[in-house]
């Protein structure tokens, strides 16, 4: 979108004065403010009330809308600092002067952030700034957006701003979104930024935002086999109290690891908790019922519980899958004599 340029005022003086705002000739705009003034002492009200009439792009721009736009930023200090207006007026679509100095590298887009411009506020159809800024790639205005404490996942009908990069290939715009922690697993109408990137066929992007969701699974996989591998270690110290926190952990992150509930099963049994050790060996079953050791485990709970007959059914369940264990025979020997 390009930026808009003053048109369409009716009255030709007004006219003067939205050029004058454009080619930032402040002498002029001053003279031309206490003309519309005329003499009454109140320019700021002169020209607050001064908008685009005629239907259009332009309709309901203030002098201070076409300053911005053009990058104009003496008329647009002599506007905010000694006339005081309004920095966030909106025109007839609910559109502030700082969405038009996103458009120009004049500085006016600072300029308006450091004396108040809302840099969250959107538009009659609820698109913000950084909406505009990210589908339009516009990288520079982006970080100075979220440098300025934007809120990075503001959610407008089409989706958020990480949707609109991805959805118009703004591979720039996108990883800064990402590196600002937008949320990549946000779903708006049934669409995540990841496939909106499909639907435009942007490869590039489509890598970035696969990559970034592999990564949190990665550590987490990274994150529990070290907690695993200290389990492990503490369970050959026969430190088993310490061993069941960190499988417990472990957990945590993984929780479909018929392993880890074997584990800590095991731990359970050399504490004596034998109801612990059971539930933990039922859902390791559960997961893994053709899994000798879990029907291991089953029973040398149950033994701990003295419930023989069920331990030498969970014993048997064990040999049958694995007729060669010689652990699980003396452990069913056992549990028969009992």
């Amino acid at each position: 979108m390009a930026p808009p340029r003053s048109r369409h005022v009716r009255d030709p003086v007004l006219n003067m004065v939205f050029q004058a705002a454009s080619d930032d000739n402040l002498p002029l705009f001053k003279a031309l403010v206490m003309v519309l003034d005329m003499g009454r002492g109140r320019p700021k009200e002169a020209i607050e009330g001064l908008r685009v009439e005629e239907a259009g792009k332009l309709q309901g721009f203030s002098a201070l809308h076409i300053a911005a736009t053009r990058g104009s930023l003496r008329v647009c200090r002599y506007l905010v600092e000694d006339l005081l207006i309004d920095v966030d007026l909106v025109d007839k679509e609910g559109r502030t002067p700082l969405l038009f100095a996103t458009y120009h590298n004049g500085g006016t887009a600072e300029y308006l952030l450091d004396h108040g411009a809302d840099q969250d506020k959107a538009n009659n159809d609820g698109v913000s700034l950084l909406h505009y800024a990210a589908e339009s790639g516009n990288c520079e205005m982006l970080e100075l957006l979220l440098a300025k404490g934007a809120y990075v996942d503001p959610v407008a009908p089409h989706g958020t701003p990480l949707h609109g990069a991805a959805g118009e290939g703004q591979y720039g715009a996108v990883k800064i979104l990402l590196d600002h922690n937008a949320d990549y697993n946000k779903m708006v109408n049934g669409v995540t930024p990841l496939m909106a990137a499909r639907d435009a066929n942007s490869t590039e992007c489509i890598k970035l935002l696969v990559k970034v969701q592999e990564e949190p699974m990665l550590k987490r996989e990274i994150v529990a086999s070290e907690l695993i591998s200290l389990g492990n270690i503490s369970l050959k110290k026969k430190d088993y109290a310490v061993a069941a926190k960190l499988y417990s952990r472990a957990m945590q992150l993984d929780p479909d690891d018929a392993v880890l509930f074997s584990d800590r099963s095991l731990c359970w049994l050399h504490m004596g908790d034998g109801r612990k050790a059971l539930l933990d060996a039922n859902k390791c079953r559960k997961m893994r019922p053709h899994w000798p050791k879990a029907c291991r485990r089953q029973g040398e709970a149950l033994m701990l519980l003295k419930d023989y007959e069920g331990a030498s059914e969970r014993f048997l369940d064990g040999l049958k899958l694995d007729p060669v264990d010689t652990d699980i025979e003396d452990a069913l020997r056992e549990a028969m004599k009992s």
